[in-house]
C-alpha cells in the first residue's frame, strides 16, 4: 500500500535537499530477500553515505557495475522510482546513489 499523496509530498522537499549531491560509500549490503514492495528487485545494494558536508544517509546504489560498489567510491544522489505498484497506487520516487 502507499503512502497518501501528502506524506509523499512533504517527503518530496527532503529528498529535493539531497538532489545531486555527491558523497563516498562508507558501507553497502546486498538485500537478497525483500519486503513484497521491492521482492521485484531483489538482489538489490543499499550504501550508507557521507556525504562532502559531513552528513550521513543511505538509500539504494543503482546502474553500477560491481567495481563501482567499493568503500570510498564516490556517488551521486538521484531521482529514481521506488519499488513496484499496483494499477490504483501512487508511483513513488525518492533519492537513490549512482556512480560520481
Amino acid at each position: 500500500m502507499s503512502q497518501s499523496p501528502v506524506r509523499l509530498w512533504r517527503k518530496q522537499k527532503q529528498d529535493t535537499a539531497l538532489l545531486g549531491k555527491t558523497g563516498i560509500i562508507l558501507s553497502w549490503t546486498e538485500i537478497s530477500v525483500a519486503p513484497p514492495k521491492f521482492a521485484s528487485g531483489t538482489p538489490y545494494t543499499v550504501v550508507l553515505i557521507e556525504l562532502a558536508s559531513g552528513e550521513r544517509t543511505y538509500g539504494q546504489m543503482v546502474e553500477f557495475q560491481e567495481t563501482d560498489r567499493v568503500i570510498g567510491a564516490r556517488v551521486k544522489a538521484v531521482y529514481r522510482k521506488y519499488g513496484s505498484v499496483e494499477k490504483e497506487e501512487l508511483i513513488e520516487y525518492g533519492i537513490k546513489f549512482i556512480p560520481a
